[in-house]
C-alpha cells in the first residue's frame, strides 16, 4: 500500500507547491500591481497558510479515516460522491495551465524553433508512469529533486541578484487597490494545501506533521517572494513582459558573457522538477476519481486522467495566455469553491462533530 512520511510531505510542500510559480506567475502580477507584486502575493501566501491550517486541523482531529471516509460520516456517501468528481475536475483544471508554462518554458530554452506536442509526449508518458506507482514513489522522487530544486534557486538566483536595482520595490506601503488587483488576478496559482487533505490518508505516521508542514509552507513562499522581488529588480518597468522567469531575469549577469548561458542549468533543474509539480493534481485526480468509482483495475483511471490532461493541451496548447484570462473570467469562482468554500464545510463539520463526542463523553461520565 503506498505510504508517505511527514517529513516527505513536507518536500512536496516546499518544492512542489512553489515551483509551479516561477514561471508565468512574476510576469503576471507585475501587470496588475508593478513593484506591489511581491505584497499582492504574500497576502495569497497567507491566505493559503489559513487554508494550511483548516487542512491539518482535519486531518489530526480525523487520525484513522481518509477525507472521503471522512466527509461520508458527515454528510453522507452521495454528497461526498459529488464533492469528489468536483475536486477530480477542478485537479485535471489546476495542472492545466501548468503544463502549458512548462511547454513553452521547454520551447523556448531548448530549440531554436517552435517545436510540435510529440517533443513534449515524454512527459505524459513519465506522468502516466508516476502516476500509475503511486503515492509512495512519488514522494521518494519528490526527497530526491528536492536538490535540484535547489540548486536551481542558488543559479538562478545567484546570477540574477547583482543586476536587480532593489530600490524599484519601494515604497513598501503600496495602495490597496494595487495590492488587491494582483492578489485576485493571481488566485489561480494558489489553493496548493488543498493537496494535504488527498495526501493525508497516505501518512505513514502524523507525529509532527504541523511543524514539518508549516516549515515546508514557509520555506517555499520565501522561495517565491524572494525570486519575484529579484524579478521585478531586474526587469521593473517591463517586468510585465518579461514571461518565463527563469530563462529571463539572469540574463544580464556578467558571469554569462564570460562562461556562456550557465542559466539554462537553472532552467533545466526547474523544468525536471516541474514534472513532479505538474503531475501531482493529476495524481490527486486520479485519487479522487478512484474513490468515486473504485475500479480495480489500477491503470485505467490514470490513463483516462492522462489522456484528458493530453486532449486539453493538444487542442489549446498555443493560447496560454488566452487560457489563463479565461480560467481567470469564468472558472475562478468555481476553483474558489472547490478550494475555499468546500474545506471549511469540512473543518465546521469536524469541529461541531468534535464538540458533541465531548459532550456526549461529559455526560456518559
Amino acid at each position: 500500500m503506498s505510504k508517505i512520511s511527514s517529513r516527505q510531505l513536507s518536500f512536496i510542500i516546499a518544492v512542489l507547491f512553489s515551483v509551479v510559480k516561477f514561471y508565468v506567475l512574476p510576469a503576471h502580477v507585475s501587470g496588475f500591481s508593478n513593484e506591489a507584486g511581491y505584497l499582492a502575493l504574500l497576502v495569497n501566501f497567507i491566505i493559503d497558510f489559513l487554508l494550511l491550517l483548516i487542512c491539518l486541523y482535519i486531518v489530526k482531529n480525523q487520525p484513522n479515516s481518509s477525507v472521503y471516509e471522512t466527509s461520508s460520516k458527515l454528510f453522507g456517501k452521495t454528497f461526498t460522491k459529488i464533492v469528489f468528481i468536483i475536486y477530480a475536475v477542478y485537479f485535471l483544471i489546476k495542472a492545466f495551465i501548468p503544463i502549458l508554462e512548462q511547454k513553452n518554458t521547454i520551447s523556448l530554452t531548448f530549440y531554436e524553433s517552435q517545436p510540435t506536442l510529440l517533443i513534449f509526449m515524454p512527459y505524459f508518458i513519465v506522468g502516466f508512469y508516476i502516476i500509475l506507482k503511486g503515492v509512495n514513489a512519488f514522494s521518494r522522487s519528490v526527497e530526491l529533486i528536492s536538490i535540484l530544486w535547489v540548486s536551481g534557486l542558488l543559479i538562478t538566483l545567484s546570477l540574477s541578484i547583482p543586476a536587480g536595482e532593489y530600490a524599484s520595490l519601494l515604497p513598501i506601503i503600496q495602495p490597496v487597490k494595487k495590492v488587491f488587483s494582483g492578489t485576485v488576478n493571481s488566485f489561480i496559482w494558489f489553493g496548493d494545501p488543498l493537496a494535504i487533505l488527498f495526501l493525508a490518508e497516505f501518512l505513514i505516521d502524523k507525529k509532527g506533521l504541523y511543524k514539518k508542514a508549516i516549515i515546508g509552507y514557509v520555506v517555499g513562499a520565501v522561495a517565491t517572494l524572494i525570486l519575484v522581488m529579484v524579478f521585478y529588480s531586474v526587469f521593473q518597468g517591463i517586468a510585465e513582459r518579461q514571461y518565463y522567469a527563469p530563462i529571463k531575469m539572469s540574463k544580464y549577469s556578467i558571469t554569462l558573457s564570460n562562461i556562456g548561458r550557465l542559466d539554462y542549468f537553472g532552467s533545466l533543474m526547474f523544468s525536471l522538477v516541474s514534472v513532479y509539480s505538474m503531475t501531482l493534481p493529476m495524481l490527486l485526480a486520479t485519487v479522487c476519481i478512484n474513490k468515486v468509482i473504485n475500479l480495480k483495475n489500477n491503470y485505467i483511471v490514470p490513463l483516462i486522467v492522462t489522456l484528458l490532461e493530453l486532449a486539453l493541451v493538444f487542442f489549446f496548447q498555443n493560447e496560454i495566455f488566452q487560457n489563463i484570462k479565461f480560467v481567470q473570467t469564468y472558472i475562478l469562482p468555481f476553483m474558489l469553491i472547490a478550494c475555499y468554500i468546500l474545506p471549511l464545510i469540512l473543518f465546521f463539520g469536524v469541529v461541531f462533530s468534535k464538540q458533541k463526542k465531548n459532550v456526549k463523553g461529559v455526560y456518559d461520565v
